[in-house]
């Protein structure tokens, strides 16, 4: 088990991350002219369900952090500012929702065309950083120690925060999350608010007992995501529970990010760099688990 601890008087912390994917996701399954009808459910998550999100986390005084595709930031760059007013932290999910796996000497461009267009629209460069489907080249991690952020929240392979480092001898920060506290997967098989309600208090009540990180998943969108008004009354309700349990903290990627990285803890070592001689006789998938052919 890790030396992890967390700053004293916090038993766990909980991550509200919220993923911008408003047009961008439906890019992938039609063209521009086509965005209406459903493919709307993205835009919807913009014009209706982020104004209702930041209300809720005003409301409970929750700082949260948005992952945004760059494509996204520029066809809504008030949605931007008005996150960021609200003094919530904007990261970033590259340019769009292509996978960084397919992109070769493409994915480079496509991390920085993304920050590039956040830093411009709020005034200061993202440090962290989550992949579309969570799914990282074997080159993503030495690319974002390269282009300045701090952290990655792409991973899915332990309880509390951790370091890697990269082959250049540069640290990040690795922010877990887990796939049973992400709500597209609930609502994408139509479980009820009270089937939902029912896991995610089961699965916060678990990682509390244990003093783990609770990395809750939130996206914008009208169709998997929570921002309808009767589904966003469920989140509210278990916000409030969790709120009122001792020693919780929410926390942002930003500070779980600057915690780890003071924390003493030894950095892990790039994935990839264990898994050398597999890679030199099999091509790179977007994960390590496959077979050489």
């Amino acid at each position: 088990m890790k030396n992890f601890r967390w700053p004293d008087g916090v038993r766990c912390a909980v991550f509200v991350s919220i993923n911008f994917d408003a047009e961008s996701f439906d890019l992938k399954s039609t063209s521009e002219d086509r965005l209406f009808g459903r493919f709307s459910y993205g835009r919807y998550g913009v014009r209706a369900g982020l104004p209702r999100l930041l209300a809720l986390l005003q409301r409970r005084s929750i700082a949260a952090t948005f992952f945004v595709p760059g494509e996204d930031a520029i066809r809504h760059p008030q949605a931007l500012r008005d996150i960021q007013d609200a003094g919530h932290e904007i990261g970033c999910r590259a340019w769009d929702l292509k996978p960084l796996s397919t992109l070769g000497a493409l994915e480079r461009g496509a991390i920085g065309k993304g920050r590039d267009a956040l830093a411009q629209i709020c005034g200061v460069a993202p440090t962290g950083f989550r992949a579309p489907s969570g799914e990282l080249s074997s080159q993503t991690l030495r690319i974002l120690s390269e282009m300045g952020f701090r952290y990655d929240s792409s991973f899915q392979d332990d309880d509390h925060p951790y370091l890697i480092a990269s082959a250049q001898g540069q640290t990040l920060a690795e922010i877990p999350t887990v796939w049973s506290l992400d709500d597209s997967l609930v609502m994408s098989a139509r479980h009820t608010h009270a089937r939902l309600m029912k896991i995610w208090r089961e699965e916060f009540d678990s990682l509390y007992r244990e003093g783990c990180l609770v990395p809750f998943t939130v996206h914008l969108r009208g169709d998997v995501g929570l921002t309808r008004a009767a589904r966003i009354a469920v989140l509210e309700e278990l916000l409030q529970y969790i709120a009122a349990q001792p020693g919780v903290r929410f926390m942002t990627g930003a500070e779980l990010a600057q915690h780890t990285l003071q924390a003493g803890l030894a950095p892990e070592v790039d994935p990839v760099q264990q898994h050398e001689e597999t890679l030199k006789v099999t091509p790179y998938r977007g994960d390590l688990a496959v077979k050489p052919l």
